[in-house]
């Protein structure tokens, strides 16, 4: 039947498969090429009609109102471009330093730690602590232990 082959022929070319190869006959029916090219231009159809319902509604005129809004304020926000004003470049700065020095902090207490061999030992306890908590599953009280006291070292060379 012709239309079991015609069928058999749209699937393997939705596979990207030649449904051709290997038959005796070199010459590829007219059939093949324009189910070809009628699938690919099904497909940019669709992605035109997409598109264009798309950018209609930049076309159509929206309501108008005739109050204006007077704003208190003389400075205005401007969402995206804020990013670039100077008072958010200060507080991106004094963000990233307060993280910097919160991490040096942290470097000194470890650092202080690893020379003190009691500290050493109050630190693998906690950590002892933390991991039975976590193997028996109550990672709420793993993550109520504190690892780093919070105090800041004073260490020759670093501060």
């Amino acid at each position: 039947d012709g239309s079991d082959e015609f069928h058999r022929v749209r699937a393997l070319v939705r596979r990207g498969a030649n449904p051709f190869r290997g038959t005796q006959n070199k010459r590829i029916p007219t059939n093949y090429i324009l189910l070809k090219y009628l699938i690919k231009m099904k497909f940019i159809a669709s992605v035109v009609a997409v598109v264009a319902v798309q950018s209609a509604s930049a076309f159509v005129a929206g309501p108008q109102c005739q109050r204006t809004i007077v704003s208190s304020s003389t400075q205005q926000s401007m969402g995206l471009f804020d990013f670039f004003s100077e008072d958010a470049r200060k507080e991106r700065e004094a963000r990233k330093q307060a993280e910097v020095e919160e991490q040096e902090k942290m470097q000194r207490e470890i650092i202080a730690r690893r020379s003190n061999p009691k500290k050493m030992e109050e630190y693998e306890a906690k950590v002892r602590v933390r991991r039975a908590l976590r193997m028996s599953g109550d990672d709420d009280a793993a993550d109520s232990i504190d690892i780093y006291s919070g105090e800041d070292e004073k260490i020759v060379g670093l501060n």
